[in-house]
């Protein structure tokens, strides 16, 4: 019999990502930045791919994306 963990996931959601980055930018902390770079790349692209099937998708699932996007942009003050 194994042993059950608890754990806690803590890995940031973009809109943390962003709200990080954000504040990151707006105190031009450059060298803090730069690790960060190819995550807001991923974050851009991946938003551009959405954007590009979004009309595609089922009614269900656009309102699944409305909500995510909702919640994310709340996080980083929007």
């Amino acid at each position: 019999m194994t042993a059950k963990t608890n754990t806690i996931d803590m890995t940031p959601t973009w809109g943390e990502i962003g709200y990080f980055y954000a504040r990151l930018a707006a105190s031009n902390e450059q060298k803090a930045m730069e690790p960060m770079r190819s995550e807001v790349a991923r974050a851009f692209a991946a938003a551009e791919a959405l954007k590009q099937i979004e009309k595609l998708l089922p009614a269900e699932l656009r309102e699944t994306v409305s909500k995510v996007m909702a919640v994310e942009l709340a996080k980083q003050g929007f």
